[in-house]
């Protein structure tokens, strides 16, 4: 719901003739792209289990399936048709699915969250995407400068958008290097050898913090939880007879 608030109230004006308009059309091209992304990405979930004999279907694709929508939108929620804010949602489902396979398994980072898949390669989709479809009358309406994107004639807004692109990597990136960089110094970037040697096989969920992470299940049919299973059935609770005693006189 937040993300409704943020994409049409960053408009900042619905009283003003054709703002209503537009925070309509951002509504909608919010809502369709994330439907459009999570279906995709459930769907790419959904065969894989299958293709392995067992189907579930997983909430975590669904989730960050949506989030990959709402990200892919977001930059040009005000300035694209409907039918593109949807096409845009199902690339981004694919984009997030795709970057997160080869983060985990080609790279071999472990982004747990998948926040750079979902923030990061669908934040980039979107801009770029923005770019393609973005139409004049639309861009006009919302306040911006008249100009349609590639797709509509226009070069201009391309360009901005790969410089862009390259200004928050070149900014994100000397950052979080100082940082990680730092943290490495310190000693702080990885878990202690203690922990390593203690338990070497957990991760920092269950070693440091306590918890239970989530992780696929062996048979691949969706999310489990490295923690000792539980019985969370429904308790039995014995009633006491209410029929009296035979051998007692009745109250």
């Amino acid at each position: 719901l937040g993300w409704y608030g943020f994409n049409a109230g960053s408009q900042l004006r619905i009283a003003t003739p054709g703002a209503s308009e537009v925070i309509g059309r951002i509504v909608v091209n919010t809502t369709l792209s994330a439907a459009g992304s999570g279906l995709v990405s459930l769907a790419i979930a959904t065969l894989g289990q299958w293709r392995r004999g067992t189907v579930n279907y997983e909430v975590p694709a669904i989730c960050n399936g949506i989030l990959a929508g709402l990200v892919s939108i977001t930059a040009g929620c005000a300035t694209v048709h409907p039918w593109a804010a949807l096409v845009i949602g199902m690339i981004g489902g694919l984009v997030y699915r795709g970057c997160s396979h080869c983060v985990l398994h080609k790279l071999k980072v472990d982004d747990p969250l998948d926040s750079s898949s979902v923030h990061g390669a669908c934040g980039a989709w979107g801009v770029i995407a923005a770019a393609l479809l973005t139409t004049e009358e639309f861009a006009a309406a919302a306040g911006y400068q008249r100009r349609a994107g590639l797709f509509y004639g226009g070069g201009k807004l391309l360009g901005a958008a790969l410089l862009q692109m390259v200004c928050i990597l070149a900014w994100s990136g000397t950052n979080a290097g100082l940082v990680f960089l730092l943290l490495k110094k310190a000693g702080k970037l990885r878990r202690r050898e203690t922990y390593m040697a203690a338990a070497p096989e957990e991760d920092l969920d269950s070693s440091i913090h306590g918890g239970a992470p989530l992780e696929p299940a062996e048979h691949g049919s969706g999310n489990t939880s490295r923690a000792e299973s539980v019985d969370t059935s429904d308790p039995v609770i014995e009633m006491p007879d209410a029929t009296p005693d035979k051998d007692q006189p009745a109250a």
